[in-house]
């Protein structure tokens, strides 16, 4: 019996020991995405330009309506991971509580990891904004170090443990987010009559003011001939997202939706604007997407993804909707606006460097489903 208790009692001690090695992060998820991460014992240095002016360092931050993350470039002595941290906090307007307590970086896979620990501050702060100012807030964090040391993804933390605020649980890798090196802006204007109210996207401060010009003609006329044709009684309405905003490319996803007073549910519709700015001309799914090889695909059911929910049923009735990929494929090459303004047969846009289509369905998978495809 005594060597059953010694035995017992050296078990128990191994599982402390090992147990020690283990540093918890308050979260399991976190503590094994840490632990997936290997190491890089030598220095990894910024990535800058030197210039006349001094070393340039590309700051992100939100715009002056704080709708959108933006890109600047100051230019400091030197970059240090503190110098970098203090001009982002000048950039957003930071409490002088927030510090960075560590960077370190490892790698995952083939992918090199920046390891971001914040203090307590740092939460504390978040936790007073709103959710679109939080989500500025940390993807302006999380590009300035990714560009800075030039990584693919960023870890944070918040003493060491999960990061948690109100609106979010921070558990996973964070991947650069979507912004706009332009000095352009898109500006709302808002049309209504009766029960009817459409945002309507304005383009402003475009350097090439024909492109401008023609677009923010197109989008004007597209909404006011909606206002138009709409003769039912029920309320209409059209508000927009702008999905990917560089200085070469601007994807904008419009979101709509009517109830006619006869109607037991609410109907939504969704179309897209992409255009590249610097030819001025309407960007189509067909232009960069091999639609063959994409229905091919989807009716085997790989190289996209849908919301979780949706997913079995889409895949059952994908075949019911269209007969076969080479439906499919002809359906996709027609998707979004000519310049001819021929109705297209579905829509597509951009974000965050990946394409999404919007595809119409029955009512009951909510009229239009949104799929993100694998194709860059």
């Amino acid at each position: 019996m005594k060597k059953r208790q010694g035995f017992l009692f050296v078990l128990i001690l191994c599982l402390y020991i090992s147990g020690c090695g283990r540093k918890e992060t308050g979260s399991e998820l976190l503590t094994e995405t840490k632990e997936a991460v290997k190491p890089v014992e030598e220095a990894v240095p910024p990535v800058a330009e030197q210039t006349v002016e001094g070393t340039a360092l590309h700051v992100y931050s939100g715009d002056e309506e704080a709708e959108h993350i933006v890109q600047r470039t100051v230019y400091v002595e030197e970059v240090t991971e503190q110098v970098v941290m203090t001009e982002l906090a000048a950039a957003l307007n930071m409490d002088e509580t927030v510090k960075l307590k560590s960077l370190t970086f490892g790698m995952h896979g083939g992918d090199q990891v920046a390891m971001l620990d914040m203090n307590q501050a740092f939460a504390d702060y978040l936790n007073r904004l709103g959710s679109a100012g939080e989500s500025i807030v940390m993807g302006s964090l999380v590009n300035t170090f990714l560009d800075c040391y030039q990584c693919d993804l960023l870890m944070i933390t918040a003493e060491g443990k999960v990061l948690k605020t109100s609106h979010e649980v921070y558990e996973e890798y964070l991947e650069m987010y979507a912004y706009t090196e332009g000095s352009y802006r898109v500006k709302e204007m808002v049309l209504s009559e009766g029960d009817i109210r459409i945002s309507c996207p304005q383009i402003e401060g475009l350097e090439d003011e024909n492109i401008q010009g023609k677009w923010n003609r197109i989008f004007l006329g597209t909404e006011e001939r909606a206002m138009d044709a709409w003769d039912a009684s029920g309320t209409y309405e059209v508000t927009y997202e702008v999905k990917t905003m560089t200085k070469d490319v601007l994807s904008i996803l419009m979101n709509g939706s009517f109830y006619g007073e006869d109607a037991a549910h609410p109907s939504s519709f969704k179309y897209t604007y992409n255009i590249d700015l610097n030819t001025g001309e309407s960007i189509r799914l067909a232009d960069h997407v091999d639609v063959e090889k994409l229905a091919e695909n989807m009716f085997a059911g790989v190289g996209y993804y849908v919301e979780e929910s949706l997913a079995p049923y889409f895949q059952e009735r994908l075949p019911v909707i269209y007969e076969s990929p080479e439906a499919l494929a002809r359906s996709l090459e027609g998707y979004d606006y000519t310049e001819n303004g021929n109705a297209p047969y579905g829509y597509s846009y951009i974000s965050d460097g990946k394409v999404w289509i919007c595809m119409e369905v029955p009512h009951a998978l909510g009229d239009y489903v949104e799929i993100e495809l694998d194709a860059q």
